[in-house]
């Protein structure tokens, strides 16, 4: 948007500075030929100039056909142009030169195939300027040659631009991504999965469920003791895996730190959560057999627009499963939960974990 305010002020500017040229020409003409009608053609140019800040550009913009109104701009332009050359004497009149000044205008803002158009609109305009005024035939080829000259070099260049603009938008896109994945997994950081979830959560209806499954690895500082780092790194990547593929459309799979990993399920309700859940740690205790490699994963199911509850709960879940056996899929009663929630919201991030023998067993 900020590029057709740009590209708008400039034709703006165009429109105030041709027709001063024009008044000024015609004022120190010492004979100048139809001045009323050029004075005229200049005070349009003038209101023309005035009146485009009052359209609303951003509809514009993103109407399906708001380009119709810059090409009809740059076409009455061209018109203008043309008709102020005609009546100062032809082809021969320095009004012609605005023709490449509206042809390199329209090249800054236009594709290759639209600046080529706006050059064919420019020579046809000569041609006709120059056949009504009754110029010999080698200034008309001359003419015409130039200007396709110079609508080659506009497209050619206008070709640069989209690709050096297709470049850089591709590499703001992939630093967007780089700056919401973690490096090692491939999944949503902790920061991006937090606003994701927070997104979620606030857009949730109340009637419908949205679910949350913390995961934890057991025991995965005995991974990194017994096989090493590498294997540690190995681990945490065969888990990312193992969440990317159980993440459906809309699921958010994310990373909260060290072996802690978190699946968002939008309009999920709990006995599906719970499945999906279970199915997680099937899996990873399949794939991760050679290291030993089992999950703890917490449940936490909500309609409401709580976050820190809903993390709390699913964050209670884990710690049963882990003191219930590990490997396995948990959930917890709320009266278990209001104890993690004042243990998160803490500012100093102190508090002592429930006892579990507080919750019912509610394993899965």
């Amino acid at each position: 948007m900020a590029f057709w305010h740009s590209h708008t002020r400039q034709g703006i500017f165009l429109c105030l500075v041709v027709p001063f040229i024009i008044v000024v020409d015609v004022s120190l003409s010492p004979d100048p030929a139809h001045p009323l009608a050029l004075y005229l053609i200049s005070a349009f140019m003038v209101l023309v100039g005035v009146l485009v800040p009052l359209v609303p550009m951003e509809k514009v913009v993103r109407h399906k056909n708001g380009r119709l109104f810059f090409d009809a701009w740059d076409g009455t332009g061209i018109v203008l142009t043309g008709a102020t050359s005609l009546l100062d004497g032809g082809i021969s009149s320095p009004y012609t030169v605005f023709l490449y000044i509206l042809l390199a205008h329209a090249a800054m803002a236009y594709p290759p195939v639209g600046t080529s158009i706006a050059g064919a609109a420019a020579i046809a305009c000569y041609l006709v300027v120059g056949v009504a005024t009754g110029a010999s035939l080698p200034d008309l080829i001359t003419g015409c040659l130039s200007l396709a000259a110079a609508t080659i070099t506009c497209a050619l260049a206008s070709w640069n631009h989209v690709r050096a603009h297709q470049k850089t938008r591709a590499l703001a896109h992939r630093l967007a991504e780089l700056a919401d994945r973690d490096g090692l997994t491939g999944l949503l950081n902790h920061r991006a999965f937090h606003h994701r979830l927070a997104q979620e959560v606030t857009g949730a209806a109340q009637d419908r469920p949205l679910s949350v499954v913390l995961v934890d690895v057991d025991e995965f500082k005995s991974v990194n003791d017994t096989f090493g780092h590498p294997a540690g790194d190995a681990v945490l990547r065969l888990v990312a895996g193992v969440l990317s593929d159980a993440s459906g459309t809309g699921d958010h799979a994310g990373r909260l730190g060290g072996d802690e990993f978190a699946l968002v399920l939008p309009a999920a309700a709990q006995d599906e959560a719970v499945t999906l859940a279970r199915g997680l740690c099937d899996q990873v205790r399949t794939v991760g057999a050679d290291y030993g490699v089992t999950l703890s994963a917490g449940i936490a199911t909500t309609s409401g627009t709580d976050v820190t509850a809903l993390l709390a709960e699913a964050d209670a879940a884990v710690y049963h499963a882990k003191h219930s056996g590990r490997d396995r899929a948990s959930t917890v009663p709320s009266r278990w939960v209001e104890t993690r929630v004042e243990d998160r919201r803490r500012p100093d991030g102190t508090g002592s974990a429930p006892s579990p023998a507080v919750a019912a067993d509610l394993t899965v």
